[in-house]
């Protein structure tokens, strides 16, 4: 490595650790995540889910740096109740998780059954194929609807 990186790392480093002590930030990355918006998308028995959630700075600095493969977990404690899932990005601020068998389909609709969520989420949208929507605020659950 050259010198010049060298000193660029150390430079790097440097400004973190004092704004860290001048800010009372912690080096740690944040122990929580704050999930501020979750919009699923009901198609026939799957569904969509974009989520945006709020972290901290060094946790943004974190992610920058080290991808965001550590936010899984969250992602995970958040759709713990859904039985299928597969979260297809991490961008950011945002998440898209597709929830595979999130409804069934009972005669001439389809059900959606209550799934508890595994943290608050400020606001949760539902937006059905007809182009209805329904919004809950400071949701812990989604609900029981049928489209």
């Amino acid at each position: 490595m050259k010198a010049s990186h060298l000193l660029i790392l150390f430079a790097a480093v440097t400004v973190i650790l004092v704004a860290s002590a001048t800010l009372h930030y912690s080096i740690a990355p944040q122990k929580s995540v704050q999930f501020t918006k979750m919009e699923i998308h009901f198609q026939n028995e799957n569904a969509t889910a974009d989520i945006e959630y709020e972290v901290g700075l060094l946790t943004q600095l974190y992610v920058f740096f080290f991808g965001s493969r550590n936010l899984d977990p969250y992602l995970d404690e958040l759709l713990y109740d859904f039985e299928e899932y597969r979260i297809t990005s991490v961008l950011g601020a945002t998440a898209t998780v597709e929830l595979i068998n999130a409804s069934r389909y009972e005669g001439s609709y389809y059900l959606h059954e209550k799934h508890t969520l595994g943290t608050d989420v400020n606001r949760l949208i539902l937006y059905f194929p007809d182009g209805k929507t329904m919004t809950f605020d400071n949701a812990t659950e989604t609900q029981n609807v049928f489209y």
